[in-house]
């Protein structure tokens, strides 16, 4: 078993966990980067009084190589973070099908210097964007603030220091993880029960932070105000970008590493064109290394959403959406390989068969993919409380007290990473289900412009509304909204796809129709409980029929758990 790196060879704290080991930069030092701190200034005016995109045009395209340190590269992102998807998004705007190059080129060299896509994301807005109040200080809400929101609301502030102060709270867990993993190989069981207390503390203080989101943030505020922002540029058809975003001169530069643009000239110009679009999922709770890191110490097995472990069978019902199958992040590879290869990334070699969560992991920082991976080599928990469980079935005098105690310590960590998953579902219900079904207080729902045609006007607003909730997009606000921007007919966006029809678009996205929404986002809630009801079923029980598990299931001996991995 390949040993695990110390800690701080993946950018962890065994204090502060994922989070940095000092509060993120407030600021770049540097002069040069003035102009985009300048734009952090008066960013929440300029979005709202729609000067935003006007004072992007103005800004000078800098080289992000003058970047010294990882923590003015985490300040940089953030930045380009907060502008980029403004400048998309908009407030009373048609949605941009383009990132100029004077955000696109630097966005996406910080982002391969972080080992990230060019994209907002859970490091960025939650790892890297707070600042302590009183720095010598705890890292919790009575002692933070966040350093930039979209919407300049406290809600958003809330959204997200909530987040910070779960990874604080869970940031005992990892220095415990490897220590557990050394503890088993040594037969050190005072020190692994140790390990597994702390974790169960951790986690019940994670739960406890997790419950106080509506403390602070409205759903409505959250859904309507904040949430279009956190939307990447994947599946998003329906609000006008159904092969991505155009990164405006990210197609001229050379990777030396991967040689992938070095030869440009054999592509024609719908080529070109196509070879400039990037679809990237937007912010995510799946994107939080931490929960990650849980599932994969306790053995928790997600798979793909529909498919039962035991049977090996998918749900005819669900959509091959962002859940089950997802779309390659750059369209033009769709056309090289197919509708298949690219869209199904590899699995890894241990517990996590699920495709949207395998994919989250690329919108990690590296050194924290890189953690997850090795744990993922190294983990030895469930498999030796799989090891005592059968050891009880096969010998007469049982397991010591302590081996039990051992087995109950880990139950309970599995019952308070479940409980944190019940938390979760029931706040994705309130906050986005529930406020994509009411729909907005005002038409337009503060975000896009485009008028109703008298047609609409003449019908009634809550029969409108129940029509629409049954199609839209509930992940994403903007495809809700009967003035959700259309595909421009002139737009380049138009024209690739009547170029390319082979990629499936042109049918859905006619410049002179109306906009069109899909019914994936909908399906999160099945993704969100099926990851609950696999954490409960991690659940061991030595003393009879596990209540979790029906008859129908086989049991699983710690052997036949090894030789599925």
């Amino acid at each position: 078993m390949p040993p695990m790196r110390p800690l701080e060879q993946y950018d962890i704290s065994p204090t502060t966990g994922f989070l940095p080991s000092k509060p993120p930069l407030r600021r770049l030092s540097d002069p040069y980067f003035e102009p985009w701190e300048e734009m952090m200034e008066d960013f929440n005016g300029l979005l709202l009084a729609g000067k935003l995109r006007e004072k992007v045009h103005e800004m000078p395209q800098l080289d992000s190589s003058r970047l010294n340190t990882v923590e003015e590269y985490r300040r940089a992102f953030l930045i380009l973070c907060m502008v980029s998807h403004s400048y998309v998004w908009g407030k009373h705007e048609i949605t941009s099908e383009r990132l100029p190059a004077n955000l696109a080129v630097p966005w996406t060299d910080v982002a391969e210097h972080l080992g990230l896509c060019p994209v907002v994301c859970h490091a960025a807005v939650v790892l890297w964007n707070y600042r302590l109040l009183d720095r010598n200080g705890p890292i919790d809400l009575s002692n933070m603030a966040a350093l930039a929101t979209y919407s300049g609301s406290l809600d958003e502030s809330w959204f997200y220091l909530i987040t910070t102060a779960i990874e604080s709270s869970g940031a005992p867990c990892l220095s415990n993880i490897t220590s557990a993993i050394e503890n088993i190989e040594n037969g050190n069981y005072d020190g692994l029960l140790t390990n597994l207390a702390t974790i169960e503390s951790a986690l019940a203080s994670m739960n406890d932070d997790l419950a106080r989101m509506s403390e602070k943030c409205d759903p409505y505020v959250f859904y309507w105000k904040i949430r279009p922002y956190l939307a990447g540029w994947e599946n998003m058809a329906e609000a006008g970008l159904p092969l991505g975003l155009i990164y405006e001169g990210v197609h001229d530069v050379w990777n030396a590493e991967t040689d992938e643009y070095a030869d440009m000239s054999h592509l024609d110009e719908a080529e070109r064109l196509l070879q400039q679009y990037r679809r990237y999922a937007g912010g995510s709770a799946a994107q939080s290394s931490l929960i990650a890191a849980l599932d994969v110490a306790f053995g928790v097995e997600h798979h793909r959403t529909g498919q039962k472990p035991s049977f090996i069978k998918i749900d005819a019902t669900l959509p091959n959406d962002r859940y089950t199958k997802l779309p390659a992040m750059k369209p033009a590879d769709e056309l090289k390989s197919g509708t298949t290869s690219p869209l199904t990334p590899p699995q890894f070699k241990r517990t996590n068969k699920n495709t949207f969560l395998i994919a989250m992991r690329k919108y990690m920082p590296r050194p924290h993919r890189e953690f997850l991976e090795d744990l993922e080599e190294a983990a030895n928990i469930r498999p030796f409380i799989l090891q005592l469980q059968q050891q009880h079935e096969v010998q007469e005098e049982g397991l010591s007290e302590q081996e039990r105690r051992i087995i109950e310590v880990y139950n309970n960590c599995i019952h308070q990473l479940k409980l944190f998953r019940d938390k979760h579902v029931q706040i994705v219900s309130l906050y986005i289900v529930s406020q994509a079904r009411k729909g907005p207080n005002i038409a337009h729902g503060g975000f896009a412009i485009a008028k109703k045609t008298e047609e609409t006007k003449a019908q009634a607003p809550h029969q409108t509304e129940r029509k629409e909730s049954s199609v839209h997009n509930d992940l994403y606000p903007q495809t809700r909204l009967e003035t959700s921007p259309v595909i421009s007919k002139d737009s380049t966006t138009a024209k690739v796809t009547q170029m390319f029809p082979q990629l499936g678009l042109a049918k859905k996205i006619d410049p002179n129709s109306k906009v069109v929404r899909g019914t994936g986002g909908t399906n999160v809630m099945p993704f969100l409980k099926q990851s609950r009801d696999e954490t409960q079923d991690m659940k061991i029980n030595i003393d009879g029929t596990n209540p979790n598990q029906s008859a129908a299931e086989t049991k699983q001996s710690w052997s036949d758990w090894i030789l599925r991995r």
